[in-house]
């Protein structure tokens, strides 16, 4: 979607210039990935519209596969504004109840071939816009679980676009076909599956989940398996914007694991990433390429002139 960035800090009542970029969970992870060298595509449907467009090449500028964005001639590309707080925190003001995304049909999961993608990440701001299609999504899981695509959700509970209890019941009901979940303290209780820690045994044995990760923002990030559980420490750093952290996070996980990295050094990358990301403003902007990730988590001086 397009995202309206403000250009200083304050309550948005008080910003009357802002600049244009594009965000979006999903999309964030796709330039993120792309830009560490992984082959990438992004699905989606935008309005047939300036602003679709804009999305299309910027997507396009990032290397990433374009052949399954659909152009709509009955809806507008959706639009937020941000609102960046002294201490870089933030509120989002979404508008997009009649997001192009939520024209998808079964013709169009039916046309999406997994058998070549490794990796497929949703998170719950996709399902929030679908719940009313909540058998297309298992549908399009249901594919790409049985072409032997690892598939990860991010529930990114976003509680202005959905309730407590819808969205439990919707993204619970996913949670057989996920492999990975990248998760928070706080959404694991909303979606009612767990409270504390030491009862994600009981997700183990419910679902077919191989890997839980606990994101809890400045503070080490917990990592579980059924055989094995430990903790990493983040970067020691001070925000600027805040979001899109967990989406670098999950580009930097998984570019991790599609090379062959171990566990820890996954999630310690994939902190590294999201902690870059909150020293630039924007969604994205701040998603590193490879060689400033390096840099970053070996501390090498760079030479600025």
């Amino acid at each position: 979607m397009i995202v309206m960035n403000p250009l200083k800090k304050g309550p948005l009542r008080f910003n009357q210039t802002f600049e244009r970029t594009i965000g979006g969970a999903e999309l964030n992870v796709a330039i993120g990935a792309s830009r560490l060298g992984l082959e990438t595509i992004f699905y989606s449907k935008v309005g047939n519209d300036e602003f679709g467009q804009h999305i299309i090449n910027s997507l396009r500028g990032e290397a990433i596969n374009i052949n399954y964005i659909e152009k709509s001639e009955k809806k507008s590309t959706s639009v937020y504004f941000k609102q960046i707080n002294a201490d870089g925190s933030g509120q989002s003001f979404y508008y997009r109840d009649t997001a192009p995304i939520k024209d998808i049909t079964l013709d169009d999961i039916n046309e999406i071939d997994f058998t070549s993608i490794d990796y497929f990440h949703i998170s719950g701001v996709f399902v929030a816009l679908l719940n009313e299609k909540l058998n297309i999504i298992h549908l399009l899981l249901k594919k790409a679980k049985e072409s032997g695509t690892v598939i990860s959700l991010d529930p990114n509970i976003r509680l202005k676009t959905w309730s407590e209890e819808l969205a439990s019941k919707c993204l619970v009901s996913l949670l057989p076909y996920i492999d990975l979940l990248l998760t928070s303290d706080e959404e694991l209780k909303t979606l009612k599956i767990s409270e504390h820690f030491e009862t994600l045994d009981d997700l183990f044995y419910n679902y077919d989940l191989k890997e839980i990760i606990v994101k809890h923002g400045n503070k080490p990030t917990q990592y579980f398996t059924p055989e094995k559980s430990f903790e990493v420490d983040t970067f020691p750093l001070n925000p600027i914007d805040t979001v899109g952290a967990g989406d670098g996070f999950t580009s930097g996980y998984l570019y991790a694991k599609s090379e062959g990295f171990d566990s820890y050094e996954s999630v310690k990358f994939g902190n590294a990433v999201g902690g870059m990301v909150t020293q630039v403003l924007g969604d994205n902007e701040g998603l590193p390429y490879l060689e400033d990730v390096y840099n970053f988590i070996n501390n090498t001086k760079i030479i600025e002139r």
